[in-house]
């Protein structure tokens, strides 16, 4: 569960007075929704949530999760066979062979994508990590972890909205804290038809130990998004691999997720995430510093997502 620190909707109406603007901002916050004068006006207003302050939760793998077996799949069947094959045709700009694994087993849906499927039906509106392998490798912690929910909304209308922005936002919790921004637009320098965005991201964590002491850990990834088939808008993709981390605090970080079309009408989000980060000497801090984090970062999409849709930006 996370409690909600605060939060605000930033909202650009171009040519308004900038009172005009305050009195919209207060309007939306109270009544945590803003409609749009008209669709023109879509692509230029933003939902954003920020702020938000976490309660730490205990590693929990996947197959460990109460009553998973007992829940059912959304996720249309066809679509998973689809991604499976046409996923690995991708021009992805680092190898995530790794994280593809636990979806796909000889181009084909595996066991651990069904589980994930069933997820999504138990964890409701509040995302919470689920740990598929960790591993201490000295002075750095390797994991694995997976999130996933349902929106009511569309894999094509998923897509337009402002996925990159919510991956940044800024998280708290009693003993990390974590805040970003997107860097740079690298959309100028799209490659192939069905890539659809790219993006430069920073993230930057502060950890406070056991002892009193603190570190930090810095790393800049490039976001690339992908639509898996062509032709078919129920399918996407955006993979997130490390470009550069100062003082070689990361040896890896990719984040692969998927959007993946249900049988209702709505999208499942599936993310993967492989880190290999330096642990200062507190190795099992750095477990619970990769699954809060996790979890708090599909939290801001979840619930971006759900505050565009409340303003009215998907039909």
């Amino acid at each position: 569960m996370t409690k909600r620190k605060s939060h605000h909707i930033r909202v650009h109406l171009p040519g308004s007075s900038q009172i005009f603007k305050l009195i919209a901002i207060f309007v939306c916050w109270g009544l945590m929704a803003c409609q749009p004068k008209d669709k023109k006006e879509d692509s230029e207003q933003d939902t954003a949530i920020d702020g938000l302050a976490f309660t730490s939760a205990p590693l929990r793998e996947l197959k460990e999760w109460p009553n998973l077996d007992t829940g059912g799949e959304m996720i249309r069947p066809e679509l998973k066979d689809i991604f499976c094959i046409h996923v690995y045709k991708l021009p992805l700009k680092a190898d995530f062979n790794q994280e593809l694994s636990f979806l796909c087993e000889d181009k084909k849906p595996n066991a651990t994508f069904a589980q994930l499927d069933k997820l999504g039906g138990l964890v409701g509106t509040e995302p919470r990590a689920a740990m598929l392998k960790i591993e201490q490798q000295g002075d750095f912690t390797k994991g694995i972890f997976a999130t996933v929910y349902r929106v009511p909304i569309q894999p094509k209308w998923v897509r337009s909205a402002a996925i990159q922005e919510y991956m940044v936002g800024t998280s708290t919790y009693d003993y990390v804290h974590l805040e970003g921004e997107v860097k740079e637009s690298l959309n100028s320098g799209l490659g192939g038809d069905l890539q659809f965005g790219k993006w430069l991201l920073y993230y930057k964590t502060d950890v406070q130990t056991p002892d009193g002491s603190n570190f930090t850990n810095e790393r800049t990834t490039e976001l690339n998004s992908f639509q898996v088939h062509g032709g078919n808008p129920d399918i996407g993709i955006g993979a997130e691999n490390l470009v550069d981390s100062p003082r070689g605090d990361y040896r890896a970080y990719n984040t692969t997720t998927i959007t993946i079309a249900n049988q209702d009408g709505g999208s499942t989000l599936i993310t993967i995430i492989r880190v290999e980060v330096r642990n200062n000497g507190f190795a099992e801090l750095s477990e619970n510093v990769i699954n809060d984090i996790s979890t708090a970062q599909a939290t801001h999409v979840h619930h971006g997502l759900m505050n565009e849709k409340a303003a009215g930006h998907f039909p």
